[in-house]
Formats: C-alpha cells, sequence, structure tokens
C-alpha cells in the first residue's frame, strides 16, 4: 500500500509541475509577445509618422538631396527617395552612420508604388521601416529607416523579465504541485486506512473530515458506511447467537464443516450422539464402524450433490437419521442433522403397547361397575349405606370411562378437522369464572380469576372453555396447597391467557414431552391417560395460537396460551 501512494504522490506532483510549467509558458510567452508588439507598433506608427512628414516636406522642396539630408541630420533617421520605376534617385543617411536593411526596403518600394503605406521592423526591434507613396513628377516612393535601440533594449529586457519570472512560477508550481500531491497522498493514504481497517472488520475506529471538499464528501460516505456496517455486524453477531442458542436447544444434532472436514460448529445433541467434546476447530470424527460418516460428509462437496439422507444403527438399542444439505452456491461449508430415533422408536412402542394396556384397563371400570350393580341386585340396594357406597363406586368409574372417551373424541376431532373454528366475540371474565366454579382443588387451594371485567375477544367459546377445563383440571390435581389461578389479559391485540399454580411442577424431562400424546412422566399423575394436554396443545393450534410452558420442581406451573387472532377489546368503566 505504501509503495503505491508514494507512486502516487511523485506522478501527481509531475503532473502539477507540467501543468504549471506549460501553463506559465503559454502565459509568459504571450505577455511576451504582447510588450513586444506593443513596442514594435509603436516604433512603426514613429517611422511611418517620419516619412509621412519627410515627404510632405520633399514633396514641395526643390532641392530634394539637401532637404533629405537635413530631415535625416536633424531626426538621425535614413532617407531614401526611389523614382516610378523604384530606381532610386536620393538617399541621406542618419548622423549615426550608413544604415541599409535590404529586404525591408524592397517591401516598402514595394508597397508604396502600388499606392499603399507600409511599415515593418527587424526582428530584434532594432531598425524600423515605414514608406510612403509620393505625388509629383518623377517621383514614386520616400523610405525611412529609423534606428531604435532603445526599443531593442527594451524588447530585450521584456524577453529577459518574462523568462526570468516564467521559470520563477515554474518553480513555484513544481513546489505547489508536489505539496499539493503529498496533501492528497496523505488523504487518501487516510481514506485507504479506513477501508482496510473496515476490510479486516474493524468498526469501531471513527473517520474524521475537516474540509466540506470533494475527499471531506468522501470520507463522510465512508464514515457513514461504518456506522451502517457497524450495525449491520452487530444485528448478525445477535441474530448468529440467536441462532446458536435455537441451534443448542434443538433436539436433533446440527453439524457444519467445510470442504477440509473441519467442524465450524455443533450443537450439544450433535456432541452427544458423536461421542464427544466435539469443538470448533476440531476434525469430523468416524465414530460408527459401518458406516463413514467422513465420506457421507465430503460426497455434499460435489458439484452435482443434492440433498442426502443414510440410516445409521451403531448398535442394538440406536438408531440414528441423518440428512445432509450440500453447500449453497457461494457457501463454503455443508449441513448435517443428526436425529436420534431411539427415543422416537420407543415412544412409538409405548403408545402401541398402551392401545393394548387400554383395551386391558377399560375391563377394570367396566368389570367394576358391573360388579357393583350384581351387589346392589343382589340384595345390597336394601342397605342405604352399602347402596350409597356402590353408588359412588359407579358412579367413579362412570366418569373415568366418560373422561377417556371425551378425550379421545377430542384428540381425533383435532387431528381430523379441516374447517376452522368460527370465532366469536365473547367475555372472557364469565367463562373463567364458570370454569373455576365447576374445577374441584384439594384441601384448602384456593381458586382465583383475574380478568378485567370488560375483556372481550374474538375466539371460539367452546374451545377456548375446553383449553381451560384441561389446565385448570390439571393444575387441581396436582396442587395440594396454595393457588391455582385462571388470568387473562390483554397485550396489544393479542390475548395472553394463563393457568398458573403452586403445585409440583415439572422436571426438564417432563416439559419435553407433556404435550406428547399419552404421554405420564415420573412426577406426573400415574392414573391419568397422558392425553388431556395433547388435546390442549391440538385445540390452541386449531385457534392459531401457541402455547409455552414455565416450571421447575417444587415451584408450581405456569401454562401460557397466546391467541394473536383474537382482537381483543377491552371495555372502558363508565
Amino acid at each position: 500500500m505504501t509503495r503505491r501512494f508514494i507512486g502516487v504522490r511523485w506522478w501527481l506532483g509531475v503532473a502539477f509541475a507540467l501543468v504549471a510549467a506549460v501553463s506559465t509558458a503559454l502565459v509568459v510567452s504571450q505577455f511576451a509577445g504582447q510588450s513586444q508588439s506593443a513596442f514594435r507598433d509603436r516604433a512603426q506608427e514613429l517611422a511611418l509618422a517620419s516619412a509621412a512628414g519627410a515627404a510632405n516636406t520633399v514633396s514641395g522642396a526643390g532641392n530634394r538631396h539637401a532637404t533629405l539630408r537635413s530631415i535625416a541630420r536633424r531626426q538621425d533617421i535614413a532617407l531614401r527617395l526611389y523614382d516610378s520605376h523604384g530606381a532610386t534617385i536620393a538617399f541621406a543617411s542618419p548622423r549615426s552612420g550608413v544604415v541599409r536593411e535590404p529586404r525591408l526596403e524592397r517591401a516598402a518600394v514595394q508597397a508604396a508604388l502600388q499606392g499603399k503605406r507600409y511599415r515593418g521592423s527587424t526582428s530584434d526591434g532594432r531598425i524600423f521601416v515605414g514608406g510612403v507613396p509620393l505625388q509629383g513628377a518623377g517621383l514614386g516612393a520616400l523610405v525611412v529607416l529609423d534606428v531604435r535601440p532603445d526599443v531593442a533594449a527594451a524588447i530585450g529586457i521584456v524577453s529577459d523579465q518574462a523568462l526570468r519570472a516564467g521559470v520563477i512560477a515554474g518553480v513555484i508550481g513544481v513546489l505547489v504541485g508536489l505539496v499539493l500531491a503529498q496533501l492528497i497522498a496523505l488523504r487518501l493514504r487516510r481514506l485507504s486506512a479506513a477501508a482496510e481497517a473496515m476490510a479486516l472488520g474493524d468498526f469501531e475506529s471513527p473517520m474524521s473530515y475537516k474540509f466540506r471538499d470533494e475527499f471531506g464528501a468522501l470520507a463522510q460516505s465512508f464514515e457513514r458506511m461504518r456506522r451502517q456496517l457497524r450495525r449491520s455486524f452487530r444485528q448478525v453477531e445477535g441474530e448468529r447467537d440467536r441462532l446458536r442458542m435455537l441451534l443448542e436447544r434443538l433436539h436433533e444434532g446440527v453439524v457444519t464443516v467445510d470442504e477440509q472436514l473441519v467442524v465450524h460448529f455443533a450443537n450439544a445433541e450433535a456432541r452427544r450422539v458423536l461421542g464427544g467434546r466435539l469443538t470448533e476447530g476440531d476434525t469430523l470424527p468416524d465414530p460408527w464402524p459401518g458406516f463413514s460418516l467422513r465420506e457421507f460428509a465430503a460426497k455434499l462437496f460435489e458439484g452435482d450433490s443434492s440433498l442426502a439422507q443414510a440410516h445409521v444403527s451403531p448398535d442394538e438399542e440406536r438408531r440414528l437419521a441423518l440428512v445432509g444439505i450440500p453447500a449453497q452456491p457461494e457457501g463454503d461449508t455443508v449441513l448435517i442433522v443428526l436425529d436420534d430415533l431411539s427415543e422416537q422408536e420407543r415412544r412409538e412402542l409405548a403408545e402401541r403397547e398402551f392401545v393394548s394396556n387400554a383395551a386391558h384397563e377399560l375391563r377394570t371400570p367396566l368389570t367394576t361397575i358391573i360388579g357393583a350393580i350384581e351387589v346392589l341386585q343382589a340384595g345390597a340396594k336394601e342397605n342405604p349405606t352399602e347402596r350409597d357406597r356402590f353408588l359412588a363406586h359407579i358412579e367413579r368409574e362412570a366418569e373415568r370411562l366418560a373422561r377417556l372417551a371425551r378425550a379421545l373424541l377430542t384428540l381425533a376431532r383435532a387431528h381430523a378437522g379441516q374447517e376452522k373454528p368460527r370465532a366469536e366475540e365473547i367475555a372472557l371474565a364469565p367463562l373463567l369464572q364458570e370454569v373455576a366454579q365447576d374445577l374441584r382443588p384439594r384441601g384448602e387451594v384456593a381458586v382465583e380469576v383475574e380478568c378485567g371485567a370488560g375483556l372481550t375477544a374474538m375466539v371460539n367459546r367452546d374451545l377456548l372453555e375446553q383449553v381451560l377445563r384441561n389446565l385448570g383440571e390439571n393444575a387441581t390435581k396436582h396442587t395440594e396447597q396454595g393457588r391455582v389461578v385462571l388470568r387473562a389479559y390483554p397485550i396489544g391485540n393479542t390475548l395472553r391467557v394463563e393457568v398458573e399454580d403452586t403445585g409440583v411442577g415439572m422436571s426438564a424431562d417432563t416439559q419435553r414431552h407433556v404435550f406428547d400424546r399419552f404421554y405420564r412422566g415420573k412426577d406426573r399423575d400415574a392414573e391419568g391417560f397422558g392425553l388431556g394436554l395433547a388435546i390442549v396443545r391440538q385445540t390452541v393450534g386449531s385457534l392459531d395460537g401457541r402455547i409455552e410452558l414455565d416450571s421447575a420442581p417444587g415451584k408450581g406451573t405456569r401454562v401460557r396460551i397466546l391467541l394473536e387472532q383474537a382482537r381483543v377489546r377491552e371495555a372502558v368503566p363508565a
């Protein structure tokens, strides 16, 4: 970079010097030429005037020779008289001696014989010639030769001074050009240094500009670009950090590698699946004997590569699915997604087992109901105490069957539904109060409602009520002391509905699967069917909403429903 600016400095200085020298030469030449022309014109006019005056005197004189000598001596000029054929009639020399300039004399005689006046001078400005025509018998022309050493000296002085001034101006121009070239090169060097810093990723060093010229405008543009790039890179870094956090929380493993098979990123699940402490800069491992992960990744860099998939079984208990996404046209990394199917297959096996277990468990309440009815028919109905006890058994088992049937039916409708639920404007406070009154909490657990009296929303009442009842029943089932709160409030046009409890809470593993069908975690009620929260998730999805869960063991649970299309409206009290 320095060598480049040294070159710019010198050739720019030479250019300035050349421009200054040429401009000075032109100005000096023009000035000297005009000055010399002025001196020559004046001297020629005087010579021509002398010729005219002498012609008038000679034309009327009797002794022309004597008259010519008298005029020549008096005015210190040379006079030559010619006849009409151009032959010399008489001549007179000045006091300084004989003066001749044949070329100019001939030109003057020719012009005068043609009836024209002539004036001219030698190149050095020493002799000036004037010629005039004469009227008279045998006369043709009168030529004057005027020797003017003073004019020649003046012309020489002007030429010398102009040359000296030109040299001085040229030197000054060269110096000024070099100084300007240095200043321009310095400002270019600063702009280049700032651009180089930005190219290296430094967007924190501001660029100052003191002058509002073109360089200042360019520096100002560089400064605006620096600030904009700094904002853009900060946004990109923020998005990258958020993307990294999101990828770290994915259930699937994600790995990015370059063409040398060097890892650029690996999330926690990828490190777990690949069985090592994989960090940025490590070489992609080959952890499975029967399948080469490195060859799988290398094929993604081939020119005609497309999305690649593979299944790997490292051992009898594990099964993995791999998806390879090739590099983009301008990218230099490929993406490998690793999905551990072991848990999914175990979950699907558990669901299949539940189907058979559910059929078996249905026989228990049915057997209890049938047995209770048989006992009542055998005579227990005559005993009020026994009758009430068996009727309570029948009622409890019947409610259990009804809950199971309703849960299965609701879940099936949520999966098969094609139409969007019809929305209507409903008052939220009465709905929350109605659901709260139907809940049956344990012991001293309080059920509370927090909702503005005038809060309304456009939503399907039946679906929202089903969500609230399932969440409320789930909360009261797992809360032994404290309170259960049903809450609704607006955030802009978005409706938020929350069900919060002070119950046992959930572990992180339970939170991962709590919305899965038929899931019953270790810290959940083993008597349930694992359908309540699955129904809630499907119902919220049909309402174009989303569900959030905040919970910790021993610290209660808060389930939040966000309905962005509810068009909330809150009446202002009169």
